[in-house]
């Protein structure tokens, strides 16, 4: 009956060659350095020719993981659904609401009522008005923001004048 060792390990080259040479040439014994020459050719041939060691296996993913990587496909495949119209964007978000997930990016449009005070010089009110909603639209036409801003002009609400511009040479537009 075989027996089987306790360690598994393989056994060293320096006994494999001893096994090789006596299989090979019974009784005789082997030249003088022959087993170490050998083996260190032997190690020097597998260092040079041997392949890169592998890199470790990456370890199965953690429930942590596959829950994030569920979480991503869900998110993904409504934001799809919504782009082909399947199911409806408020739907979609309240779905994703409910699973504490972030909602699909949507574009806005929002209306906001500023209160902006502006110092223009002009010989009217209504010249004043023109004149600080022609700096609005220039300001707001001249900036890369990357959005488009559409503002009337109604809701003149107030036109203090003061004090005379004397910078303000030109001659105005009626006296030419």
């Amino acid at each position: 009956m075989p027996t089987f060792d306790s360690d598994p390990r393989p056994p060293a080259l320096e006994s494999v060659l001893r096994d090789a040479w006596d299989a090979f040439h019974p009784g005789q014994p082997a030249p003088l350095g022959w087993l170490t020459h050998t083996a260190t050719r032997i190690h020097d041939y597998l260092g040079a020719h041997q392949p890169a060691p592998a890199s470790p296996a990456a370890p199965p993913p953690t429930v942590n993981e596959q829950a994030a990587g569920l979480r991503r496909q869900l998110w993904h495949t409504l934001r799809d659904a919504v782009g082909d119209d399947d199911i409806n964007p408020d739907a979609a978000t309240r779905i994703l609401q409910i699973l504490d997930l972030p909602g699909l990016p949507r574009h806005w449009q929002v209306r906001l009522t500023l209160p902006l005070t502006i110092g223009v010089t002009a010989t009217d009110p209504d010249g004043a008005f023109d004149t600080a909603e022609s700096i609005i639209d220039a300001a707001l036409n001249a900036s890369d923001h990357g959005s488009h801003i559409v503002w009337s002009a109604y809701g003149r609400d107030d036109a203090i004048p003061g004090d005379v511009d004397p910078a303000a040479a030109d001659d105005p537009p009626g006296l030419r």
